[in-house]
């Protein structure tokens, strides 16, 4: 079945976000998720600008990505495509 509309897919889905899926939300990094990412072998760096958006996959043994504080991951750079999409301009 193809939905074509807001209204369809409201029809599908309940409109109100459960509490618990609320409780997930937070705009920074919390301890819980902290050591969920430095246990991580792998993550996917998404980087957006004026050409569009990019997503590139990441990974190394547990640790390789680090929380160096509750808005801060830090991560290797790694030989690539040189594209140097995802290194800050400013």
């Amino acid at each position: 079945m193809a939905v074509d509309s807001l209204e369809q897919l409201e029809a599908i889905y309940e409109t109100r976000v459960s509490d618990a899926a609320r409780l997930k939300e937070t705009d920074r990094i919390i301890p819980p998720y902290a050591r969920l990412i430095e246990a991580s072998p792998f993550a996917v760096l998404a980087t957006a600008g004026p050409e569009g958006l990019d997503c590139s996959p990441r990974g190394d043994r547990p640790g390789f990505l680090r929380v160096a504080d509750d808005r801060t991951l830090v991560l290797p750079d790694r030989k690539g495509n040189n594209r140097l999409d995802s290194c800050a301009t400013s």
